[in-house]
Order: structure tokens, then sequence, then C-alpha cells
């Protein structure tokens, strides 16, 4: 369902996804970071992680918040291999799914 400021609004668990403007990622991550905190809060159980995503719709950069422990994957993953990035995409809404 779509919100009148064209977010995508899901039921729990949650998955952020955030873009990075100007290919700005640090940015991105300060933004995606905020939003991962507030749905740790909506999901009322901290020990059930949450799910971050920063893109530039080229890049796409991964990330768990678990309790008070902030994951960022150093792998970086590119619409050049969409299997690759297709693969990380199911892995985590299906680890999101059955959290």
């Amino acid at each position: 369902m779509k919100s009148e400021l064209g977010k995508t609004v899901l039921e729990r668990p949650i998955i952020i996804i955030v873009e990075a403007k100007k290919n700005d990622f640090e940015q991105g991550w300060g933004q995606c970071l905020a939003e991962l905190v507030a749905a740790q809060k909506l999901n009322e159980n901290p020990r059930k992680p949450v799910y971050g995503i920063v893109t530039d719709g080229n890049l796409w950069q991964f990330s768990k918040l678990l309790a008070d422990e902030f994951i960022k994957d150093s792998e970086n993953f590119t619409i050049d291999n969409l299997s690759h990035l297709y693969g990380a995409l199911d892995y985590i809404v299906e680890s999101s799914e059955h959290e």
C-alpha cells in the first residue's frame, strides 16, 4: 500500500529502503539507520532484526539492525549482476518473513 508521501507501507517485519541521493551513501546510511531504529520500535521487539538497504539504483548496500548492533554488509551489489542482487534481496525478504 502507498502512503501519501509515496513510501510503501508494509506489515511487520519491516525492510527499509533508502535512496542514496546524488550517490551520497554516507547520508543515505544515516537516514537508513534512523529509520531502522524507528522500525525496530514499531516491531516492539529489539531482538527481532530489521533490514536496511541503501541504493542509488545501480549500487545496492545491505544491513541489519539487531538490538543495538548495526551490521552493514561489506559487499556491494550492482545491477550488472542481477542474479547476485536478486539473491541478496530474496535472502532479506525470506529472513524477515521467518524472524
